[in-house]
Parts: C-alpha cells; sequence; structure tokens
C-alpha cells in the first residue's frame, strides 16, 4: 500500500511579540472585552490580566499548568514507553524461537501471555500520548513538528514503508549504508509503526507491486511465523527508538534551558515571550488541537462529513489506531487531556477555569465544564468506533456534536474573554 496521507490542519502557534519597558503579570481590564490593554500601557491591546478590580497571577497560571499538567502528562508518557523494548523482547525471544510444527501447547500460551502483555503495554503508552496531543508546543512543535511526528506521525502513515524497515532492519543495511532507524522518516517509526508490528495479523506486507522494491522481494517466499519473528525483531528497534526519542523530549522539556523554564519566566527581559499572557496564548493554540485533529478528522472524516477514503459516506476504515481497534479511547484520552489543561489536572490547581472566573466570565467557564463532562459522557457510549460507525453512527454523531460544543465556545466565548488569539488555521474556521 502505497503512502496514506491524510489532511492535517495543524494549528500555528502564535507568539505575541510585544514592545514596551517592562512586564507585569496582571494588568488592568479596559474596555471592550476583560483583559483588554491599550497601547499607552505598553502593549498592543493584547496582555491583559484582570477584570478591572482584581488582578490574576498570570505568571501563576503557566506554572500550574507546566508543573502539574504538561510535565507529568510528559513524564508519564516516557514512564509507559520505556516500559515496552523488555516486554517486547520478551515477547520476540519467545515468538523467534517458536516452532508452530511442534504444537506445544505451553509455549503457545507462553507466547500469546507475552504478545497480549506487550500490547497492552502500548496500549497504556497510546493513551499517555493521546493526553500529550493536547499539550504539541515548545520541542513538539518546533521544526514542523518533526519530535512529535518521531513519536507518533498519524495522520501521515504508511505502513508500506513499515514493512520495507521490516527487511532493511533484517538485512542491517540499505544501499550499503548501516540501517540507523533515527535517520529514518517519521513513518517509519513511533507508536503507529508500533501498532502495525504488534496488532496487524495480517502477514502479507502492505505495499503494491509497483512500491515494494527489492526489499520485500523475498518476503512472500517466507513462513508466517518467519515473518512474524521478523516483525516482532523491528519492532523491538522501534520501541527503543521511542525510549531515546522521549528521552530527547524531556531533556528539551524539563532541563536546565529547557522549554519549561522559557513558559515559566515569559515576560522577563531577554525570554522569547514578551510577555505572560503571550505564552499562554501559545498553551491555548495546542488546545485546538480538539478542533481540527480530533473534531474533523477522527470524528467528522469517518463520518463522511469531510471527503474520505470511502468518498463521502461512513468510513470505519479512517479511524485512527484501526489495527488496535484503540480509537475511542485514543478520543477519550484527548478530551481529558483538554480537561487536564482547562482546570489545571484539580481543582487545587490554578487552571483556565480560574482566569474565566477572574474575568468575569464565569458563565463561559460553566458552559465549557458541561461542555468537556458532556463530550466525555458521550464517549463512553460508544464502545468501538469502527463498529459504531456502520452500526450505531448516531452515538458517533452524538460524541462529535458534543466536541463540537467545547470547539465553538473554544473558538469564540474563550479567546474573546481571555483577550487571546486565535490560531490561524482556525482563524476562518466557523463550522
Amino acid at each position: 500500500m502505497a503512502l496514506k496521507l491524510k489532511p492535517l490542519l495543524i494549528a500555528a502557534s502564535v507568539a505575541l511579540i510585544l514592545s514596551g519597558c517592562g512586564e507585569s503579570t496582571s494588568a488592568t481590564a479596559g474596555e471592550g472585552h476583560a483583559g483588554h490593554v491599550t497601547d499607552n500601557q505598553g502593549g498592543n491591546g493584547n496582555n491583559g490580566g484582570t477584570d478591572g478590580n482584581n488582578t490574576f497571577d498570570q505568571t501563576k497560571l503557566i506554572e500550574s499548568l507546566v508543573d502539574n499538567v504538561i510535565t507529568p502528562t510528559y513524564q508519564a508518557f516516557d514512564t509507559n514507553v520505556k516500559s515496552q523494548p523488555a516486554l517486547l523482547k520478551a515477547y520476540c525471544d519467545l515468538e523467534t524461537a517458536y516452532d508452530p510444527a511442534l504444537e506445544d501447547q505451553q509455549a503457545k500460551d507462553q507466547l500469546n501471555e507475552a504478545k497480549l502483555n506487550a500490547q497492552n503495554a502500548w496500549k497504556e503508552t497510546m493513551v499517555s500520548w493521546q493526553h500529550a496531543e493536547l499539550m504539541i508546543l515548545g520541542p513538539l512543535s518546533a521544526q514542523r513538528k518533526t519530535l512529535r511526528n518521531n513519536i507518533y506521525s498519524w495522520p501521515a502513515v504508511s505502513t508500506c514503508s513499515v514493512d520495507q524497515d521490516v527487511m532493511f532492519f533484517y538485512a542491517g543495511e540499505i544501499n550499503g549504508n548501516d540501517y540507523d532507524i533515527a535517520k529514518r522518516s517519521d513513518k517509519r517509526r513511533g507508536l503507529d509503526a508500533l501498532e502495525y508490528l504488534l496488532f496487524n495479523e495480517n502477514m502479507g506486507h502492505s505495499c503494491s507491486a509497483a512500491s515494494a522494491g527489492d526489499a520485500l522481494s523475498d518476503w512472500d517466499n517466507k513462513t508466517e511465523q518467519a515473518r512474524k519473528a521478523l516483525r516482532c525483531q523491528f519492532a523491538v528497534a522501534v520501541a527503543e527508538d521511542l525510549s531515546e526519542t522521549s528521552t530527547q523530549l524531556l531533556y528539551q522539556w524539563a532541563g536546565e534551558d529547557g522549554y519549561a523554564n522559557v513558559l515559566k519566566q515569559a515576560g522577563q527581559p531577554g525570554n522569547k515571550f514578551a510577555t505572560t499572557l503571550a505564552a499562554i496564548n501559545e498553551i491555548t493554540d495546542a488546545l485546538f488541537y480538539m478542533t481540527e485533529e480530533l473534531k474533523d478528522y477522527k470524528l467528522a472524516t469517518p463520518l463522511g462529513m469531510f471527503s474520505n477514503s470511502c468518498g463521502t459516506s461512513v468510513c470505519a476504515q479512517d479511524v485512527e489506531s484501526i489495527y488496535a481497534k484503540h480509537s475511542i479511547e485514543n478520543i477519550r484520552a484527548n478530551i481529558a487531556g483538554f480537561e487536564k489543561i482547562f482546570t489545571g489536572g484539580d481543582a487545587e490547581n490554578t487552571g483556565f477555569d480560574d482566569f474565566l472566573d477572574d474575568q468575569g466570565a464565569t458563565d463561559t467557564k460553566e458552559i465549557m465544564l458541561k461542555g468537556i463532562a458532556d463530550a466525555k459522557l458521550a464517549a463512553d457510549e460508544v464502545e468501538n468506533l469502527q463498529s459504531a460507525l456502520t452500526t450505531d453512527s448516531a452515538s458517533v454523531e452524538k460524541t462529535h456534536a458534543k466536541v463540537k460544543d467545547v470547539t465553538d465556545q473554544l473558538k469564540n466565548d474563550f479567546i474573546n474573554k481571555l483577550a487571546l488569539e486565535l490560531p490561524q488555521t482556525s482563524a476562518g474556521d466557523n463550522d
């Protein structure tokens, strides 16, 4: 199968670089909207943070989100991803040694258990990553999301490329050069490649005759068991590469000069962000994953609301995580990630709900909290997204509608009440 590339609306981070002689973590609101600041107050009308009588500590909000939500989310992913190589190796050692001709039921049971352990570890890792998908900023958004895509490149996937690299890895070289997975494209690496290797039960390669190339010329001559062994051996390499990439993420995020400190020091001299509100705006830009990727590509596209692989009709084959049948779990995790950022993780921590209260926008806060709760309930009613699309599409449509209720508030009242700006890709989106 040739490269499968779906459209991806990437929310562009908007850094509001303001001139002025100083920066305060609070400001006085004026006319027009909460947080309004006139130019003679040292800004460009977009570094406000109070309702006129009260002050809101924007630095405290940033610190809360970084320390209580984003950093723990990245750390949870790192913990999960680092458990995978050992589990995959344990499974792969059994898969490589297994001889189906011996009809050894005990060996088969041990093999199946080891594979299930590896698959469950992938699912736990994927859930933790789907939380992080609402927090794509800093090192994850840099260089056209290179680091993010090396971890998870969906919706740009190519199972044919993965099949080819199974054999390149086995051969140990490509065109006379030593094989190095770290130098391979993101579509041959990451959680999506690992899903295909672990969950796809079809041992035929997915390339067309024209795209298979010499790498797969001998694939069809191998036994099914030999193919399983080759795939699992490459899966171990993919898991080890993921672990290294996660280490890079933590270093670039939480190191002494990491992006976490850049955000927390927003507004200080020499900082990338001239104002705290500019840093907050970058965090909210990441929340728009819920609009483009979640609402539009994970739900509307397979529902046939946008063009898909089936034309414009319901298309179960276009769901995310199709091999692991983990699509609705990913969606639930995305909504949970959004909620973490919105609330600061729990009631004790400062979140955007507190910012809205301070701006006199408690009504918007309550509407969004109810919208999040309704979206969670709707997603919980869908047991399996692929099946529901064909047998109970109304439940998927309901989930889409409830997610849209949240994103409508995000694009309008939330942004306006907090004097923030829409990401460029959402500025003209009125759906």
